[in-house]
């Protein structure tokens, strides 16, 4: 479930007040969030800061009033430093070189993100692997980079690789493809002389690949050759990226209004944000919303990657969103208390439930 269901502007002398319809579905909502609804409004201030940056980036938000039906529950007034969109995008003030602003995505498991450009820095932030970067500043191996949230720290170049995305020819009898980018690493298939893959990154003189099954490694760039024109993913490559990073997120907890792994976990609909974004696709933030995304498809015409919108509360009132991966199979992110998982909606508890797929990789 999602967190709110709709939001609406109201004039406010020199800004607007935004009022954001909480779902009152919510267990939180329901009981907790009532009861001291002002304290638990502030608990809110990161999710409606993204909101704010996602929707009203060019508007002065006044104060945030937080609604359960007709009943103003919490109002938040919003001070120079708070929530206010404007204040999240700083222009960078370093001395380091200035370098075009490139994207780059993280190799390790996890990096730690510091307020300087050395480990005698202290963290800031964490990233988590494959997760996007937007480098705007290096410093002896360091680079300086830009949070979504707006804030800059430095992370070390031994961690991150520049996001490319073309395909390659291999050109050595086999080719070992590795868990990172060195021999040091351990072999985890092996690719034969032309055999195309599709590079997805680099880093040293290695190139980070997607195998067809939906894994990457890394292999030596001495044995690939690499296409002279960068290529977009077909339809299918999309799908195939959309399926396997959702399928590597089974067994992330649902988080009421999570939208990223960073989060520690998802709802329904940042699951579907977040995992199609990672093959370029950009959904809106809320179920109803993405509901009217895409082309419509009927039941008997959903292919794998399609968006599956169901009502809980059968009511044709979309509040719940999936990703079909075929075989009558969705993976979503269920509800408080449970985690990612795969489960079959050729069964009446869904078929009762469905309103509308969407198409939206075309």
């Amino acid at each position: 479930m999602d967190w709110y269901t709709s939001y609406k502007l109201t004039k406010d002398d020199d800004g607007y007040v935004l009022e954001v319809y909480l779902n009152k579905d919510m267990p939180e909502f329901a009981e907790e969030f009532l009861s001291n609804a002002r304290v638990n409004a502030l608990k809110l201030e990161d999710k409606v800061k993204r909101l704010i940056q996602d929707k009203f980036s060019d508007i002065k938000i006044n104060a945030v009033k937080f609604m359960v039906g007709t009943v103003a529950v919490a109002t938040i007034p919003l001070y120079a430093g708070s929530i206010t969109a404007s204040a999240a995008g700083t222009a960078p003030t370093s001395a380091s070189q200035s370098i075009s602003q490139s994207s780059y995505s993280v190799t390790a498991s996890s990096l730690n993100v510091r307020t300087g450009p050395s480990t005698a820095n202290s963290i800031m932030h964490v990233l988590w692997h494959d997760n996007p970067v937007n480098v705007i500043g290096e410093s002896d191996g360091w680079y300086r980079i830009r949070l979504s949230d707006g804030r800059t720290g430095w992370v070390s170049g031994k961690y991150i690789a520049s996001r490319i995305n073309t395909t390659g020819r291999v050109t050595a009898s086999n080719l070992n493809v590795r868990t990172g980018p060195s021999t040091s690493h351990s072999i985890m298939h092996v690719l034969w002389n032309g055999n195309r893959v599709a590079v997805i990154g680099e880093s040293g003189g290695w190139y980070r690949i997607r195998l067809s099954d939906g894994r990457t490694g890394w292999v030596s760039g001495k044995y690939l050759e690499i296409a002279g024109e960068p290529q977009q993913d077909t339809v299918q490559q999309k799908v195939d990226k959309v399926i396997a990073t959702a399928k590597s997120l089974i067994g992330t907890p649902y988080v009421y209004g999570g939208e990223s792994p960073q989060e520690g976990g998802f709802d329904c609909s940042g699951l579907t944000q977040y995992v199609y974004k990672q093959a370029g696709i950009t959904l809106n933030r809320i179920s109803s919303d993405q509901a009217k995304q895409g082309a419509a498809i009927s039941y008997a015409n959903i292919k794998p990657g399609d968006l599956v919108c169901f009502s809980f509360n059968k009511n044709g009132k979309v509040d719940h969103v999936g990703i079909y991966i075929g075989n009558g199979q969705m993976i979503h992110s269920p509800r408080t208390g449970e985690t990612v998982k795969i489960v079959n909606i050729n069964v009446s508890y869904w078929q009762q439930r469905f309103v509308t797929a969407r198409r939206v990789i075309q």
